[in-house]
């Protein structure tokens, strides 16, 4: 890298930063409702000029195929207005998350089968998305009543990591850095924590996994994990229902082991599969709501399925 360029990247870093900051020390003299909502038109009219809304389009093109590309656009918009109202509850998180709060913010909904589930709280493999403000999926998780650490991706600009990582630490979850998670995240499922893993971004040299239609690089670390700790993969996802009003849903499990083949353990491809088909279940209800800013499928497939356009 040349001077000039590191001085250019380290100038960008620094306006990122500071634009966070100035969105944070706005929001932070409004309530939460109507921050949220300053955060949604701020993002909506700032990220479709960004180098990364052909990316956005793209996976939606894919999520949503047959779609006129007018709605699309449409989605995409909301897509970064979603984003938007995300950073902006950052500084009122205190205030979402307190369930003394009349009425909460967040509203937990357990769709596990087992009534023994949130009795027992056996170690689980938590799987979730970037739906909502996904920030408090992990949180969810801790007030069902069982200790999580999630993985986390460090940002490039160390600067809005400096920023993020002290609030995301106010919501009570162990937070694993990407880099070495897998050792990380055995060793908090031998202690009895539960794993927690957002699993809808691509995975570099990753296996392909079928997702919402089409081959996709696919983490196999929750199958993973399920197969050597016999534990159940366990869906959740956080979906925005108002402004700084959230629902938390915890679904059915991927079950480690197939029932009716008298509890044989199920393939790690099996448990990939069925992780996917779940999550992009998951995306298609709230397409609006989801944000992916990388490419998520394959460069070839997504070419050949026109997702980048003519």
């Amino acid at each position: 890298m040349t001077d000039e360029a590191g001085i250019g990247l380290r100038l960008r870093w620094w306006r990122e930063a500071a634009t966070l900051r100035a969105l944070w020390a706005l929001a932070a003299t409004l309530s939460p409702q109507r921050a949220s909502a300053l955060g949604r038109r701020v993002m909506r009219a700032l990220g479709p000029r960004t180098a990364k809304h052909r990316h956005v389009v793209a996976n939606l093109r894919m999520l949503c195929p047959g779609e006129p590309p007018a709605r699309i656009e449409a989605l995409a918009r909301e897509s970064w207005g979603h984003l938007g109202a995300t950073l902006a509850e950052f500084v009122h998180l205190d205030t979402l998350i307190d369930r003394d709060r009349e009425p909460p913010a967040v509203e937990l909904v357990c769709e596990h089968p087992d009534p023994d589930f949130l009795v027992d709280r056996k170690p689980c493999v938590f799987v979730s998305c970037h739906l909502g403000n996904w920030e408090l999926a992990g949180w969810a998780v801790r007030q069902f009543g069982f200790p999580v650490d999630f993985i986390y991706n460090p940002q490039v600009n160390r600067r809005l990591d400096d920023l993020v990582i002290p609030r995301r630490k106010r919501l009570g979850v162990g937070l694993v850095p990407k880099q070495n998670a897998l050792r990380r995240l055995m060793k908090s499922l031998k202690q009895g924590r539960s794993a927690g893993v957002l699993v809808d971004v691509r995975v570099e040299d990753a296996p392909l996994v079928p997702f919402a239609g089409a081959e996709a690089t696919t983490t196999m670390l929750p199958a993973w994990l399920a197969r050597k700790f016999g534990c159940d993969i366990v869906p959740i996802h956080c979906e925005r229902v108002g402004d700084a009003r959230f629902r938390v849903t915890l679904h059915p499990p991927v079950a480690w082991r197939d029932a009716e083949a008298g509890g044989v353990p199920r393939s790690i491809e099996q448990l990939s599969l069925e992780m996917n088909e779940r999550i992009a279940a998951l995306l298609r209800a709230r397409p609006e709501q989801w944000l992916c800013t990388k490419r998520r499928w394959p460069k070839q497939t997504m070419r050949e399925r026109g997702a980048y356009g003519p």
